[in-house]
């Protein structure tokens, strides 16, 4: 099981780590802690539940341009 930090998802999913962290205290994205300081990962798994959840299609997306 591949781990990775907020930075890599934040920088995978191109928003800010404040941003994923607020997912993770929502619950919309899984995470854990691991060893004594407790650092924040987040499964590879858990990432891509995620995007498969959250996408939006390109027919919403150019739906909403030519509004």
């Amino acid at each position: 099981m591949k781990l990775y930090t907020v930075k890599e998802v934040a920088e995978i999913l191109r928003v800010s780590k404040r941003t994923i962290y607020s997912y993770i205290d929502a619950g919309y994205l899984r995470a854990i802690q691991v060893g004594e300081k407790k650092a924040i990962r987040i499964p590879e798994e858990a990432v891509y539940e995620f995007v498969t959840r959250n996408q939006t299609t390109l027919f919403t997306i150019e739906k909403k341009r030519k509004k």
